[in-house]
């Protein structure tokens, strides 16, 4: 892996008041319209490629706009390859392989000579001298280490991308990598032609076309009655390769007809498909060239945007690679088909309000780091969360473990509030089982995302206690342990360590024992208090047992999950629930609030 962006702290930039980003290879920002996505992308290219702000760059055109960087992965060998003064200019500023930048604009539409770039200096850190300004270089070694980003934008720039050959746009990109090649197969070939072009319409060709020599020699007669002793020719400069090559563009034929069509001509969806086409083919010439000598940042908005799944799928690997094979590439998304498992943990929420301004929200990375140190038991957290990519797109998350809960819930849900989950803006996160429960919670909720969860009573009774939940010495517990005990006998219920176990040829299940348990009129009131309990921690439990038993003993497969959701269609909730509709529908109403 080569250099990267790896962090940007961003102060009074457009609605970016003082917030800081870190950034990885491959780097989704997700949030809603107007959070501020797009004003942390150009906020990333101004960090590397000064321009001159406007007012409306400022979020406090009383204060200035300032961004610091953290580069990191300058390794010995790619400063071998910057020219010998750039490398000069940084190398005396490395924190090992990290370079820290800061660049700032004191007030609006200052010239550009104006804004300062400047560089810490590890041996004057905490002192008045830890940011030097201006050293001789830095600019030029940062556009050595970093060449033109490319920067796509949601609703524009499709054509221009697709189609004007320059350094920061995918044809020219491009065109970049196949010119050499053309040089070193055709130079002699192309040199000749152009020499001839240049005898033909140079103004002082061997071989010019007497046309032109016909137009000077009239012209120059009128021009000697004006000013005597002056002589004009035409002149028609030939373009050298690489010259021919900036005009490089793209035509497009449809159903074979022969008349190439500019990109301008097509319609929104067709440009955006183009575009992003070119973008993979760029991701498979670095893939198949294997190039780590450059890192061009890549800033895409809404890359998904007029793509279809499929396309979109296609599209998220293109980029994937690219951030494989020297670019680095930092898009926003709508949508969940842009982020696999592999990169939830990377994944940067974007929430606006209007105190803080953009801001982000911990990612799933950070917030298990701050919840407990990595070891093995956290991977069920990650595999859980990772493969849960909806929990980024949404501002309030309920966990629950069982299969039923995750077929019916959705329908249930929209039943009693008219609203889908997508609307409500929660997701539902399916659990692989109870134990991971509480560092769930609490990963979600460093990533300030409010979470609820639901689980059977057996959970709240055998491990309400031990995860926290409850108070160690519960009184409910113990009553219900006790009364559980006074019955086991009679129904052949086997304990071990005094709850349920099929072990020892038990004639019932554990969960056959706990719902039998949950009938008992004798601790009804204990479950109720328990139940009350666990639920002003964020847990919702199931009282008679599990789910089935509150949904009229429902049978826990396809079929019968299939069939509920059909009877929601078309059937009131208190005709398909008449015992525990109430239930249900309060359940629903402490779950989205």
């Amino acid at each position: 892996m080569t250099h990267l962006l790896a962090e940007i702290a961003i102060r009074n930039f457009k609605s970016i008041i003082d917030e800081s980003f870190e950034l990885s290879a491959f780097t989704p920002l997700v949030g809603y319209n107007n959070a501020g996505k797009s004003n942390m992308l150009e906020a990333i290219k101004w960090l590397l490629r000064k321009s001159a702000l406007a007012e409306t760059a400022f979020y406090d055109n009383t204060q200035a706009v300032e961004m610091e960087g953290k580069i990191s992965g300058i390794s010995a060998t790619i400063l071998g390859q910057l020219p010998e003064n750039q490398r000069a200019s940084i190398e005396p500023y490395l924190f090992t392989d990290s370079l820290y930048i800061k660049r700032i604009q004191a007030q609006p539409s200052i010239p550009s000579g104006q804004i300062r770039l400047m560089v810490k200096d590890p041996a004057n850190v905490g002192t008045a001298n830890e940011w030097r300004a201006n050293p001789t270089g830095l600019d030029q070694a940062l556009q050595a280490l970093f060449p033109e980003p490319i920067q796509i934008g949601a609703m524009e720039n499709s054509e221009e991308d697709v189609s004007k050959s320059k350094t920061s746009t995918t044809i020219g990109k491009l065109l970049s990598e196949i010119i050499g090649p053309i040089q070193a197969s055709y130079s002699t070939q192309v040199q000749t032609a152009l020499d001839g072009i240049k005898e033909l319409l140079d103004a002082d060709g061997s071989s010019r076309a007497a046309e032109l020599n016909d137009f000077d020699s009239a012209v120059n007669s009128k021009v000697e009655s004006f000013f005597p002793g002056v002589n004009i020719k035409v002149h028609v400069p030939t373009p050298e390769l690489k010259e021919v090559f900036s005009k490089g563009t793209i035509k497009v034929f449809e159903n074979l007809n022969p008349d190439g069509r500019d990109v301008a001509a097509l319609g929104h969806g067709a440009q955006r498909s183009i575009q992003m086409a070119l973008v993979r083919h760029l991701a498979d010439i670095k893939r198949e060239t294997g190039e780590q000598a450059s890192n061009t940042i890549l800033l895409i908005d809404e890359p998904e945007l007029y793509l279809h799944p499929q396309a979109i799928e296609v599209l998220r690997d293109a980029l994937k690679t690219l951030s494989t094979q020297g670019y680095q590439v930092i898009f926003s998304t709508h949508s969940p088909f842009m982020i696999t498992s592999n990169d939830v943990e990377s994944t940067i929420l974007i929430r606006k309000n209007d105190t803080q301004g953009t801001h982000k929200r911990n990612s799933l990375r950070t917030a298990i780091a701050t919840v407990a140190s990595a070891h093995p038991s956290q991977l069920a957290i990650v595999f859980s969360l990772s493969n849960s990519s909806n929990i980024l797109f949404s501002e309030r998350v309920i966990l629950a473990e069982g299969k039923t809960e995750n077929r019916l819930l959705p329908k249930i849900i929209q039943k009693v509030t008219g609203n889908t989950l997508g609307l409500l803006k929660t997701a539902l996160v399916p659990m692989d089982g109870s134990g991971s429960t509480r560092k769930t919670i609490e990963v979600l909720t460093a990533m300030a995302l409010p979470t609820k969860a639901i689980v059977d009573l057996d959970y709240a009774l055998k491990e309400g206690e031990s995860q926290g939940f409850l108070t160690t010495g519960d009184a409910d517990v113990a009553a219900i342990k006790t009364h559980l005990a006074s019955i086991a006998s009679t129904h052949s219920i086997n304990l071990n360590n005094g709850w349920p176990t099929k072990a020892g040829g038990s004639a019932l299940t554990a969960a056959q024992a706990f719902a039998l348990l949950a009938q008992e009129t004798a601790i009804e009131s204990n479950l109720a208090s328990l139940k009350s309990k666990m639920q002003a921690a964020g847990i919702y439990v199931w009282t008679k047992g599990t789910i089935e038993s509150h949904l009229g003993g429902i049978a826990k497969n396809e079929i019968a999950w299939a069939n509920f959701n059909a009877r929601l269609e078309s059937e009131d909730l208190a005709d398909i629930l008449p015992d525990d509709h109430t239930e249900i529908t309060d359940l629903v109403t402490w779950l989205i609030t």
